[in-house]
């Protein structure tokens, strides 16, 4: 499931742009009045002003092995989420570890390095390292209809979880972090969970699909 194309929305456009424009370092594809793009990697992001905006998690593909080195770069520019005193928290069943901070709306944003993706013989971290969006959130009030949606339409599977508080849908390219918002907040800074709206776009399988979470 490789996610092509996201568009969030943000009830603070102009701190938005700045965070991802003048903290992060990323050019501005598109820049309009209501919203701005930026490439991220194989990722086009669209942020576009909605004044009811809810907060969500993105997660985004960082090179293997390469977490400590994007841990002190991000370390320069922001705050970053500790699970208790950990600042990358390994997700072992995952071959995952992960870094995670906050965008400008409060956002939880997660920069994940998975041994078995994405190799890389550089010793340095920029901008240019983010290689695409790796997760999205979906807070919901029950599971199963969501899951049973995306598999009749779009043949995911469930990746981890179950159908009663988290289920990660999809695969290690790409996942839709499902939690039921009554059982579970969002991890590591325990915010509560919120319906927030998105579109995306993805190929899975060969096959190019895309939804808009409020259709779901």
């Amino acid at each position: 499931m490789k996610i092509e194309y996201l568009q969030v929305y943000t009830s603070q456009l102009q701190n938005q742009r700045q965070f991802y424009r003048d903290v992060l370092g990323f050019s501005l594809a598109e820049n309009v009045e209501d919203s701005f793009t930026i490439k991220i990697g194989f990722t086009e992001v669209c942020f576009k002003y909605k004044r009811e905006a809810k907060l969500n998690h993105i997660a985004f593909h960082i090179p293997a092995n390469q977490e400590n080195l994007a841990l002190q770069w991000l370390k320069e520019r922001v705050n970053i989420e500790k699970d208790g005193t950990e600042e990358i928290i390994d997700f072992k069943n995952w071959k995952a570890k992960s870094v995670y901070f906050k965008d400008a709306d409060d956002n939880i944003l997660e920069f994940n390095s998975r041994s078995n993706l994405y190799p890389s013989e550089k010793n340095t971290f920029s901008v240019n390292s983010i290689l695409g969006v790796a997760e999205v959130g979906l807070a919901v009030e029950i599971i199963e209809p969501f899951y049973n949606y995306l598999h009749d339409h779009f043949n995911l599977t469930i990746f981890d979880g179950n159908l009663e508080r988290f289920c990660a849908i999809g695969d290690d390219e790409g996942l839709l972090i499902c939690i039921d918002k009554n059982k579970k907040e969002w991890f590591p800074t325990n915010q509560t969970a919120f319906e927030a709206d998105f579109k995306i776009k993805f190929e899975h399988q060969g096959e190019a699909f895309s939804f808009l979470s409020k259709d779901v």
